[in-house]
């Protein structure tokens, strides 16, 4: 489930009704902005803290290496 919201002091305030009884325990994973440098980091120390690794050969052919079009100005 993902739900949005807004923090107020120290009360996270929800944009919708969720269908979680009153006084139910529930965790939460805060996504704060940033771009897309700061998003890579957070993923790439997440697959390092969890020991995953990923072959280079996974993404051998994935990218076209042709030149692509010609560009006239």
């Amino acid at each position: 489930m993902q739900i949005k919201g807004i923090k107020k002091g120290r009360t996270i305030e929800i944009f919708e009704d969720i269908d979680i009884p009153d006084g139910q325990e529930i965790s939460l994973s805060i996504e704060a902005g940033g771009g897309f440098w700061q998003r890579l980091q957070h993923f790439r120390q997440e697959l390092e803290s969890e020991e995953i690794w990923i072959e280079p050969d996974v993404f051998d052919g994935v990218r076209d290496s042709s030149p692509g079009r010609e560009v006239t100005l």
